[in-house]
């Protein structure tokens, strides 16, 4: 028998309870590969290797291998090329195939990577199993579409063809992850329920495909969902690009909530929702919030600016709408996420600060994630005609996953390709652009200021604008002042990923072996010193307003309302009733402040008594519940007239 190896190395997520992604696109591969009689006849599936595991004891465990199959992807792109080298001086008549999102769509993995022997290129199902088939009857593979491979010192790249089957064998259900759910791991699942994305956005690869969406069978479809129960899988993330654009897309969540319901898995079904369906999006949302499923809807932009999304080809939803939306799911108890891109074409430092600032004008107070634009290979966005049209630079910057650990280093650095200047906006720019980002997202989403920011605009007439820049116009004029001093950290770790130093995630003394996010790092660092940074913005927001009981009062609610280490419950005594108006303003249905005597209780303990078990349980589980403040989505308080 000929052995077959497949290669997708995934992260480990978490610190105690580690878990890691099972190889899904691998298992794709080999599922539809050795539902072939004459493959299987002659081909042994005989093993996985599914994390980054030391490369000497990678190519150990391969015996004899006829065919060693990687997935890549920017998280194991360089660790594929060292194991493949590795694999050819110990096994030179192995067959070593790359596939994946990382293959660059000219011979430009072979340069990289001259022990290569075969690209496949879009979907790899077919492609792979005509490709073996060539293999073991020692035929031309010049036929088989979709493959780059050598011949004679010269590259050969074959007819493109887009597939459109939708009854690929289930890897869950063909028994091919059999060997490796033994249950010494513990997996997170993938599930796909449709291939395809009908939209065009030039940052993403999926674009450049221009594939029609193609619907998995429904039978199919519960199975996997009772398998990954019955094997006691928790964490479940949909690989559909647009969850929701199908009407069936209801009966698969009904579906999914009963496993949970029945079994207790999946505990969590994270999806990413489509953007066009709001009204049937938010009935799905909607259910999945009521069982805990998926606890936050993202509505996401990428940008506000006209400009940018025409560059990108993205039409959003108009703002109006989205403030509606915002009302209804606040109003619903359903937390919101709304995602933007950092680097995109035409986009300047005002367009982006004020972009961010509108979202919350239009009610996306509690969940604002910012991303780095990542030129990826085979987007539009990637093309060398594109990067000349902007002037796109890119710095290789060290991936390092959020939220995995620190010291657990690879013994190969993978690296991600990051815009860090356009012609619009100089890399200086960005560097403030990020830390701008990254102050809203603390002080304002994850909660450390919120309140004060919601008073401030409603009752003094300062737009959020004015308000977070004039924290950074102060932060950065008092650098060693207690907000200039976390300013400055995230603003060095800003510059440290523009010249490739660092990642988007590092390490931070006091806050374990994990990877955090900048804007994680900077709540927890303003929580640190709290009372200082609140002092200090106390000092310049109360010269700027007439209302001084007023501003001293919401400050005092805001220093107290916010969690801190080693605390139970809270008793807020006040003379104003700031809970019920700051509800108002998130339901859309302001009100002004309303002077009146009141006591607001909450109990319960989170067993936080380090700044560790803090960071992990309110600002990494809980940032999307607004867990970091003790009147919110995670806690009910009481309040006395």
């Amino acid at each position: 028998m000929k052995n077959i190896y497949f290669v997708q190395a995934n992260n480990v997520y978490g610190n105690e309870r580690r878990s890691v992604y099972i190889p899904y696109a691998s298992g794709c591969i080999a599922a539809y590969a050795f539902d072939d009689k004459k493959i299987s006849e002659v081909c042994k599936l005989a093993g996985f290797v599914y994390t980054h595991m030391p490369i000497a004891d990678a190519v150990e465990f391969l015996h004899d291998p006829f065919v060693v199959a990687f997935s890549c992807s920017v998280w194991n792109y360089e660790y594929n090329k060292s194991l493949a080298k590795a694999i050819k001086r110990k096994h030179p008549d192995c067959k070593i195939i790359f596939g994946g999102h990382n293959v660059l769509r000219d011979f430009g993995t072979f340069e990289e990577c001259p022990e290569v022997d075969y690209l496949i290129y879009r979907e790899g199902e077919e492609a792979f199993k005509a490709l073996l088939l060539c293999l073991i009857e020692k035929t031309s593979p010049e036929n088989v579409e979709n493959i780059a491979y050598k011949k004679d010192g010269k590259y050969i790249k074959t007819a493109e063809k887009d597939f459109c089957l939708s009854e690929y064998p289930s890897p869950y259900l063909t028994g091919i992850f059999d060997s490796i759910t033994d249950g010494k791991t513990n997996f997170s699942a993938i599930l796909e329920t449709n291939r395809g994305c009908p939209f065009k956005c030039a940052f993403c690869d999926w674009g450049t495909l221009g594939s029609r969406i193609r619907p998995f069978p429904m039978e199919r479809i519960r199975a996997e969902i009772d398998w990954i129960a019955s094997h006691g899988i928790e964490y479940v993330y949909c690989a559909d690009g647009n969850f929701g654009i199908l009407d069936r897309d209801e009966e698969i969540a009904e579906y999914i909530i009963s496993s949970k319901k029945k079994t207790g898995f999946p505990k969590n079904f994270r999806v990413c929702f489509t953007k066009n369906r709001t009204d049937f999006v938010k009935k799905i949302c909607t259910r999945f919030n009521e069982y805990g499923l998926d606890k936050a809807q993202t509505l996401s932009f990428q940008s506000l600016d006209p400009t940018v999304l025409e560059n990108i080809g993205r039409k959003n939803i108009s703002l109006d709408h989205f403030r509606e939306l915002m009302n209804e799911y606040s109003r619903c108890g359903i937390s919101t996420s709304s995602e933007l891109i950092l680097g995109l074409a035409g986009e300047t430092k005002e367009s982006f600060s004020k972009g961010i600032c509108n979202l919350l004008e239009y009610g996306q107070h509690k969940a604002i994630q910012v991303y780095t634009c990542d030129l990826l290979p085979n987007s539009e966005m990637g093309a060398p005609e594109y990067v000349k049209k902007f002037g796109i630079e890119t710095v290789r910057a060290p991936f390092m996953q959020a939220h995995c650990s620190a010291l657990e280093k690879h013994e190969v650095q993978e690296y991600n390709t990051a815009v860090i200047k356009t012609d619009t906006l100089p890399t200086e720019a960005w560097i403030e652009c990020v830390a701008f980002a990254c102050l809203i997202q603390a002080f304002h989403n994850i909660g450390f200021f919120r309140t004060v920011a919601l008073w401030l605009r409603n009752e003094c007439g300062k737009s959020y604008f004015d308000i977070y820049s004039a924290t950074e116009h102060f932060s950065k004029q008092n650098p060693n002042s207690a907000n200039g001093s976390v300013y400055r950290l995230i603003t060095d770790f800003a510059t440290g990923m523009s010249q490739g130093r660092n990642g988007w995630a590092v390490p931070c003394e006091g806050l374990g072996d994990i990877c955090w996010q900048f804007d994680e790092i900077y709540f927890m660092k303003a929580l640190e010193n709290a009372d200082s940074i609140f002092d200090e913005l106390e000092v310049i927001f109360s010269s700027e307003s007439e209302k001084a009981d007023e501003i001293h009062a919401v400050f005092d609610y805001q220093r107290r309302i916010l969690k801190r280490t080693a605390q139970s419950g809270i008793r807020i005594e006040s003379d104003y009733d700031f809970y019920n108006y700051c509800k108002r303003i998130y339901e859309g249905r302001y009100a002004p402040l309303e002077k009146k005597k009141t006591i607001l209780t909450v109990s319960g303990t989170v067993p936080c008594d380090t700044l560790l078990d803090y960071a992990c349980s309110v600002v990494w589980y809980g940032r999307n519940q607004a867990a970091a403040l003790w009147a919110s989505d995670c806690y009910s308080p009481e309040i006395l007239s």
